[in-house]
């Protein structure tokens, strides 16, 4: 399927942001969900009370522990999760990060990424990506396949205003399809009464270039509106070689109060080009070094650089109503997310083997089981070519009211998340050498196709919950919520198989919660929460002939956890203990693009989290954050090893310094010990499960910087910010991810498995102008 070009969307997409920043913003009031409790942040500059959850970064005390920490609790909170702050973002994060980027040192936290910007995966607790929700601005979001997500193609750091990662299920109001391991929640910048805005450039290691514009075009006269407009570019020539990646994105957010209600209008645009790189194998490793990634320029193998690359564009879009109606307040966002190639995708067959395409090595595929594929001749180089297009549509509706009764008073709150979504995928052969693809050549769908299918998506979603107020400072909430889930599986050629498969399932269940909150004082609060979750199958359950016959169970999960959150100007302290037990728990296999699916069983998350800040005097903090972890199957066919991608420890120990002036922070990582990502393989004649095994590492980083108000004293701009980095200050480049299957493996010498390493040393060095 071809779909229209780049510079149609562009145009478009530009001019509809142009008309949103000329209309300019509101008189704001942005509704940030922690928890179940609604936090009002506001644009007028004054500071929230110490004991708000906005009460962080630039909207705490100069000088403080919750204005200079890293991460941190909230005393609304009736779950563990952590708030990284605007002023974190700015002040510390790489300025070419993602969103991955901006949480690495809060507990329990796992993400490298070996090219140093693009894609990369995140986690905590051992859960991967795909276990837990992403969301914007209250917004789910992530792919039609799996809830996973693609970093590089979404939301840059600058775009960002704070970033929660709630460690835990939310409320029966938290909408997404992973609920039960949390929620990476991403907010937008909060609006400003005042026009203006910044300029902020950074250059470093490996050509890395970060270009970002924001204007706010401030309260417009007497009209409720205000408006904010942003534009990042990214660039690298990437730690891999030939690691190459732009990323360019847009963003437009206009609100109008209209008194008893209020609108927000909102639009995003990115594109993203790269090379595909890929994890490499240990001969490859031996042969080139930890900075090849399956790539080169030699036209004549698949690792050739024109047959591995990508080009990805995606989009949001929400409209957002709230307001008050008698004694309810209600609101509802009706959304829209898209994720597409507008050309295919250029891959080689398999990139593992090296050398000159021949019939002997592989490197042309003119025979697929028993068919042979004419016109393709010995020395032709076969790959295939794929797009991956969908396109979500929703609407989360929502309403409360304070209810008055006595010991019995609350706060009632009840709606329905929908969403419907459709997914569009094809791959197949291409001879590269001549350009002819399997189709053209007239190959049967089985050897000219790897997979070519529709997957619809509809999700209903509704929910009730009662904030229970019975004495002072004691907030109990049971919840319950409902959920459908509808998958459409409509395969011409289903992956694996290579035979059509169409079939649709519904899968329900009913989702109880409760929560209970006790302010102990104003300054310290204690929580407890017991909840069930729930994930329906990945599309990769569906790759067999007949999938009603094959046994496919979704995940359900039990979620059990406690804490405590401790907040003063000299201090910000939290630590909380959970268990989460996970039945029919899924284990997915992708080796060279297959995905196999798995029923791995029970597993069983359990841990101590912690992290705090001590403000040692004005302006200096000591940062501390520790995650002692376990992750193993308890039942199933790998009971007592433990899960993939799980570390046993995570911790970082660190200062942060501003004085209004100047600033800086010293953070070092450590990461305990892990596996790949099929988890440990017992040790035994015919598999090496050390094979599989990730050492502990640990990472320094150091950000030096200055503000002056001198060109403001010189007619130009509010103020200047000059910011140095050095990122993984020794340099360290041990592995942090090995992919594939282990079992049968008895020698590191062999192709099957594949490795990722730290990027090594990053220095970066930024400018940013206030106007």
């Amino acid at each position: 399927m071809r779909i229209q070009s780049i510079a149609n969307r562009r145009a478009a997409l530009l001019a509809s942001i142009s008309m949103l920043s000329l209309a300019a913003g509101t008189a704001f009031a942005q509704s940030n969900n922690i928890g179940s409790v609604d936090v009002q942040t506001t644009g007028t500059g004054a500071l929230p009370p110490l004991a708000s959850p906005a009460a962080v970064g630039s909207k705490a005390p100069k000088g403080s522990a919750p204005a200079l920490a890293p991460a941190q609790g909230s005393l609304d909170s009736f779950q563990p999760g952590s708030t990284v702050s605007d002023k974190v973002i700015r002040d510390i994060v790489v300025p070419s990060g993602d969103y991955n980027e901006t949480v690495k040192y809060t507990p329990g936290f796992l993400s490298n990424n070996a090219n140093s910007m693009g894609d990369s995966k995140g986690g905590w607790r051992g859960l991967a990506d795909g276990q837990y929700n992403i969301t914007f601005d209250g917004i789910p979001f992530g792919d039609m396949n799996d809830p996973s997500h693609h970093s590089g193609a979404y939301f840059p750091a600058g775009f960002l205003g704070s970033v929660v990662v709630d460690r835990g299920p939310g409320a029966a109001s938290q909408a997404g399809y992973a609920t039960f391991g949390g929620t990476l929640a991403l907010r937008s910048i909060d609006l400003s009464d005042n026009f203006g805005g910044s300029i902020d450039n950074s250059y470093g290691r490996w050509n890395t270039m970060t270009n970002v514009l924001t204007v706010q075009s401030g309260l417009l006269g007497n009209s409720g509106v205000r408006s904010i407009f942003q534009y990042s570019h990214n660039h690298t020539d990437g730690a891999i070689q030939l690691g190459k990646s732009n990323q360019d994105q847009f963003l437009g957010k206009l609100e109008k109060d209209f008194g008893d209600f209020k609108v927000t209008v909102f639009s995003t645009y990115g594109q993203q080009q790269y090379n595909n790189i890929n994890p490499i194998t240990y001969p490859q490793l031996q042969q080139y070094g930890k900075r090849y990634g399956q790539v080169n320029s030699n036209p004549l193998s698949q690792q050739f650089y024109d047959y591995n690359n990508s080009q990805k564009q995606t989009d949001l879009e929400y409209i957002k109503v709230e307001g008050t109606w008698g004694n309810w307040h209600a609101s509802n966002i009706i959304y829209t997310y898209s994720y597409w190639y507008p050309e295919y995708q250029n891959n080689g067959a398999d990139q593992s083997i090296e050398g000159n395409a021949s019939i002997a090595n592989k490197g042309t595929v003119n025979k697929i089981g028993s068919v042979t594929i004419a016109g393709v001749a010995n020395g032709d180089v076969t790959g295939y070519i794929k797009y991956n297009n969908y396109r979500a549509f929703g609407d989360i509706f929502s309403m409360d009211r304070e209810i008055d009764a006595g010991v019995a008073s609350g706060t009632v709150r009840t709606g329905v998340w929908w969403e419907h979504g459709s997914n569009n995928r094809l791959q197949e052969y291409i001879d590269y050498t001549t350009g002819r693809t399997y189709p053209s050549l007239g190959a049967p769908n089985s050897a000219a196709y790897k997979l070519q299918l529709n997957s619809q998506i509809t999700n209903v979603q509704p929910f009730i919950e009662y904030n229970w107020r019975p004495i002072d400072g004691l907030t109990i909430t049971p919840g319950y919520k409902f959920e459908s889930f509808t998958r459409d599986h409509n395969a011409v050629v289903n992956q694996t198989t290579l035979t059509p498969l169409y079939y649709s399932h519904t899968y329900t269940t009913n989702l109880p919660f409760l929560a209970a909150r006790y302010q102990v004082t104003p300054e310290a609060t204690i929580y407890a929460q017991a909840s069930q979750g729930f994930l329906a199958p990945t599309v990769s359950a569906y790759y067999v002939a007949n999938p009603a016959n094959n046994t496919i169970e979704p995940q359900t999960t039990t979620n059990l956890q406690a804490g405590a959150v401790y907040k003063t100007e000299k201090f910000t302290i939290d630590i909380d203990v959970y268990q989460i037990t996970a039945r029919n728990f899924p284990l997915v296999t992708t080796v060279n693009g297959l995905s196999t699916y798995q029923n791995a069983g029970k597993a069983q998350y359990q841990g101590l989290e912690a992290e705090g800040s001590y403000a040692v005097m004005k302006g200096l903090a000591i940062y501390g954050s520790a995650a002692a972890m376990s992750a193993k199957y308890i039942a199933g066919p790998f009971q007592n090893l433990r899960v993939g991608e799980a570390p046993n420890y995570t911790a970082v120990l660190g200062v942060v310094y501003d004085d209004g002036q100047f600033f800086g922070s010293a953070l070092q990582k450590f990461t305990g010990d892990y596996y790949g990502s099929n988890g440990q393989k017992a040790t035994s004649a015919t598999t090496n499960g050390a094979l599989n095994y990730v050492k502990g590492y640990n990472t320094l980083d150091l950000v030096v910087g200055a503000r002056s108000s001198a060109l403001h004293d010189w007619g130009f701009g509010q103020h200047v910010r000059v910011k140095l980095g050095i990122y993984n200050v020794f340099d360290h480049r041990n592995t942090t991810a090995i992919g594939g299957d282990p079992t049968g493996l008895t020698s590191i010498n062999n192709t099957k498995l594949t490795y990722s390493f730290l990027p090594g040393r990053t220095i970066f060095g930024s400018v940013g102008i206030d106007f």
